[in-house]
C-alpha cells in the first residue's frame, strides 16, 4: 500500500482489490457469456446491439465497483461514484433494451426464457433503486454494498446461468439453435 499523511488517505495499489474466487469465476463467466453468446446477436437488431454492448459496460463496471470499493482511498472512491453511475445507466438501458428485444422476438422465444429474463430485468431494477436509495437518502454504505452485491450475483448472471446449456453445446428445447431453426422457418 501507498501511505501519504493520514489513515484516510491511504490509496490501495491498482491490483490490491477485494480478491475472491467467486467474483473472479462470476466476471469471467459472465464475460463469456456476453463474448460466446451476445456477440454472435450483434447484428440481430438494433437493440441487441445496443443491449450486447451496454450489458458489457454494465457487467464490467459493476465487477469493477466489487473489486476496488470506496474504502481504497479517495481516488477509488471518486471512481466508485463516477462507474456506479455508470452502471445505473447501462443497467437502466440494458432493461429497456431487453424489453425491446422480448416485444420483437416473443414469438420465438422459449416462454421459459421470458420468464426468466422478466424475472431478471425486475429484480435488476429494483435492486438498482434500492442501492440508490441505500447510499443517497439513507447513508447506508453497508447496505448498499450487500444489495448491489446480491445484483451482481443475481441479475447480471441470471441471463448467463438460463442460457448454460447453450453456451456448452446441450441442445434442447428453447436451445438458441431450436430459436434459430424458428427464425429461419
Amino acid at each position: 500500500m501507498v501511505h501519504t499523511h493520514g489513515e484516510d488517505d491511504r490509496q490501495r495499489a491498482i491490483w490490491d482489490g477485494n480478491r475472491s474466487v467467486l467474483l473472479l469465476l462470476t466476471t469471467l463467466f459472465l464475460l463469456w457469456f456476453i463474448f460466446h453468446m451476445g456477440i454472435p446477436l450483434l447484428n440481430k437488431s438494433v437493440a441487441h446491439g445496443i443491449h450486447i454492448t451496454v450489458a458489457l459496460i454494465f457487467a464490467l463496471t459493476c465487477a469493477w465497483n466489487m473489486f476496488h470499493t470506496p474504502s481504497h482511498g479517495k481516488g477509488y472512491r471518486k471512481a466508485h461514484r463516477v462507474s456506479g453511475w455508470c452502471a445505473m445507466m447501462a443497467g437502466t438501458v440494458t432493461l429497456f433494451t431487453g424489453v425491446t428485444i422480448l416485444v420483437q422476438f416473443a414469438d420465438v422465444l422459449p416462454r421459459a426464457n421470458k420468464i426468466v429474463f422478466c424475472i431478471t430485468g425486475t429484480l435488476q431494477i429494483i435492486l438498482q433503486l434500492a442501492g440508490l436509495y441505500m447510499i443517497r437518502i439513507l447513508r447506508k454504505p453497508s447496505l448498499h454494498r450487500k444489495t448491489m452485491t446480491v445484483m451482481f450475483y443475481t441479475s447480471l448472471l441470471m441471463p448467463a446461468v438460463n442460457r448454460f446449456p447453450d453456451m456448452i453445446g446441450w441442445e434442447h428445447a428453447g436451445s438458441v439453435r431450436d430459436v434459430k431453426t424458428k427464425l429461419q422457418a
